[in-house]
């Protein structure tokens, strides 16, 4: 005898209750990711190896990528997938930051156990894109050993021109707020008058730059020219979106 309408209902509604529960946990849920401490990271490139400036290590939207951030030492960063191109992708969460992005395998230190994975690939594909980061970009997409191009500082009298390590505040780049300065009270190109522009974000509150003392991170826009230290003409920025890989 078939079942009847009643009976059928009885016996397929633990299953389809069971199947929707699944079907809304999290895709990370089951997932575990492995577990580090972050220690002081060396330089991706151009010059693999050597001791970043500043403390911490720099967070990148890809391996040997673009400046989104940085963590320091002593921070948690749990892993997604496995290293490429001598750096890991995952979750940075510390003082300032909590993001998923690329840090160079130098920043990896000691194994802590297992977390939750909560950086999907899905996310670390969409980042990878530069136009997904900022905009105004000091070179055409692809450049390579490319550190932006130098300009002087415009500090003066009420500026709060010191350079600050995060802007970020997730992986969705829409928007920002400065965090974590380099320096209590020194300004950004403290020695030379200058630091290189890399790009700007895109809700335009802040300029990526590389500072000679501090390295890698955010300053106001109006704390520099936008003009190109060695030709006195207005930075030259590009919108082209990288290549496939």
């Amino acid at each position: 005898m078939r079942p009847t309408g009643s009976r059928m209902l009885r016996r397929t509604a633990p299953a389809v209750v069971a199947s929707v529960a699944l079907a809304l946990l999290p895709a990370f849920a089951a997932v575990a990711g492995t577990a580090y401490t972050v220690e002081d990271g060396a330089i991706p490139s151009p010059n693999e190896g050597k001791d970043e400036l500043g403390a911490g290590a720099r967070i990148a939207n890809r391996p040997f990528g673009y400046y989104i951030g940085r963590v320091m030492s002593g921070s948690d960063f749990i892993q997604s997938g496995t290293a490429q191109k001598n750096h890991a992708y995952g979750r940075l969460r510390g003082s300032g930051v909590n993001m998923c992005g690329w840090i160079h395998l130098s920043a990896r230190g000691g194994h802590t156990g297992s977390r939750p994975d909560s950086c999907s690939m899905a996310t670390a594909r969409a980042i990878w894109q530069r136009t997904r980061i900022g905009t105004g970009f000091s070179a055409p997409a692809g450049t390579k050993k490319h550190s932006g191009v130098p300009t002087r500082v415009a500090t003066g009298q009420g500026k709060d021109c010191r350079l600050y390590y995060n802007y970020f505040s997730g992986t969705k780049f829409t928007h920002g707020a400065f965090r974590d300065p380099a320096h209590a009270d020194e300004q950004i190109g403290r020695r030379s008058g200058e630091v290189n522009y890399r790009f700007r974000t895109l809700d335009g509150g802040a300029l990526v730059v590389l500072d000679g003392d501090y390295g890698w991170g955010f300053v106001r826009p109006e704390c520099v020219t936008m003009l190109d230290a060695r030709t006195g003409r207005p930075i030259a920025t590009f919108n082209d979106p990288d290549r496939e890989r």
